[in-house]
């Protein structure tokens, strides 16, 4: 075999263990109001552990300092203003804002996410139940990163994305995606005219060979070179 072979042996083999990682999805309505739920709860900071990766999640509103808010009733993960008090309650489904008004229906409402690894945000799921129409239509649009994402016709604006507490999977509901996120930089969403949830969103981390395994690829192809040599002399 020569060593071009050889190598491009290798470096399937790597490839395929860079892309071992798995995808995850975090279930914001279950993680309310499912096994291990935290109930109706609001969190400076919301932590949210991966298969290989680790989540932080904060707020702002108008641009200050908010909460990230879990909403019973199918709803998910929103933001307050000012809350009442903070950490899970189990089983509740109780308002912690305050006013109780800012249930996650004032505008300037905006989330970050910020990953320890680099991933790929594949699917995010969102709902609108705790509107008056219960739909994401025109002229609602969504904010990845600071850019609008107007609807509808893009994925998440024909309707509910997260309906009768159906599980998600990779074909249920209206999503938006894939994105990238980098390592301790935060992927923003915000909502336009009027607010709404993320019910869910699908995580895979973007893994790389570690230095040790680079490393022993170099002395594999080094050891190739060295062998044909030796055969040719």
């Amino acid at each position: 075999m020569s060593i071009l072979k050889k190598a491009l042996s290798l470096a399937t083999i790597l490839a395929l263990v860079s892309t071992a990682a798995r995808a995850d999805i975090i279930d914001f309505v279950e993680l309310t109001e499912g096994a291990g739920q935290k109930g109706e709860s609001a969190w400076s900071t919301l932590n949210i552990a991966g298969s290989d990766f680790n989540l932080a999640i904060t707020a702002t509103q108008d641009s200050d300092d908010a909460f990230a808010y879990l909403d019973w009733n199918h709803a998910g993960l929103g933001v307050c203003g000012d809350v009442d008090n903070t950490g899970a309650h189990p089983g509740s489904h109780g308002n912690v804002c305050n006013p109780g008004s800012d249930d996650n229906v004032t505008t300037g409402e905006m989330l970050y996410f910020t990953f320890d690894a680099n991933v790929t945000i594949e699917r995010i799921w969102f709902n609108n139940t705790h509107d008056a129409d219960g739909v994401i239509s025109s002229p609602e649009y969504i904010m990845i990163n600071g850019s609008p994402v107007p609807g509808p016709g893009n994925g998440y604006a024909t309707g509910n994305s997260y309906n009768n507490n159906a599980a998600l999977s990779a074909d249920a509901g209206n999503f938006l995606g894939p994105y990238g996120a980098i390592a301790g930089t935060a992927f923003t969403i915000g909502f336009g005219d009027e607010q709404f949830y993320v019910s869910g969103m699908q995580v895979r981390a973007t893994t790389v060979p570690e230095p040790g395994t680079l490393a022993l690829l170099g002395i594999g192809l080094m050891g190739m070179g060295a062998a044909r040599r030796r055969k040719k002399i």
